[in-house]
């Protein structure tokens, strides 16, 4: 019973670590938002991808504190787990935000680069799983700023709208006649 004791502080103490990084990785993400958003204006894409490898990040992070929250039972874990949940809603609400500043710039963008369906097609895959994730957990949804849900919903209109009309890569493997 003692090394339960002992395994259960060390796993909130572990959580609350990864906590602290999540914060960590939630302030990087803010600042290349801010970032992304001041060169979107400027036709840069190289801000929001960096914000989006952060964010990369930061779901890989928070893929591993839910693993780890699932396995602990105790009292003291709820007060971790409401952090754990206000910094994953705020990460869903800067993703939003920046992406639907991103994609409504590109909007009235004339000419997509090259191979932008290719970028496209990843992003439109994120904001699915961020919608179904709201969908499946309606207490997180409505921790969400109102209005959040439809920019969402905009944003997801939008990446599709952006799809159909980007190029895609050329095709340059070789096929044989035969």
């Amino acid at each position: 019973m003692v090394w339960r004791k002992k395994d259960m502080t060390a796993g909130r103490r572990e959580i609350a670590t990864m906590l602290v990084a999540l914060e960590k990785q939630a302030r990087e993400a803010a600042h290349l938002a801010e970032k992304a958003h001041s060169h979107a204006s400027r036709d840069s894409y190289a801000g929001y991808f960096q914000f989006r490898a952060k964010v990369e990040e930061f779901q890989a992070l928070i893929a591993l504190i839910e693993e780890r929250l699932t396995r602990m039972e105790d009292m003291h874990m709820a007060e971790l787990n409401a952090r754990f949940r206000q910094l994953d809603t705020a990460m869903l609400i800067m993703l939003v935000r920046t992406s639907t500043r991103f994609y409504d710039m590109l909007k009235e963008s004339t000419a997509l680069p090259l191979g932008a369906r290719e970028l496209f097609l990843p992003e439109l895959r994120t904001l699915t799983d961020i919608r179904d994730r709201l969908m499946e957990e309606p207490e997180h949804a409505e921790q969400m700023i109102p209005g959040v849900a439809q920019a969402l919903e905009d944003a997801l209109a939008t990446v599709a709208e952006l799809i159909e009309r980007a190029p895609s890569l050329p095709d340059f493997s070789q096929k044989q006649a035969r």
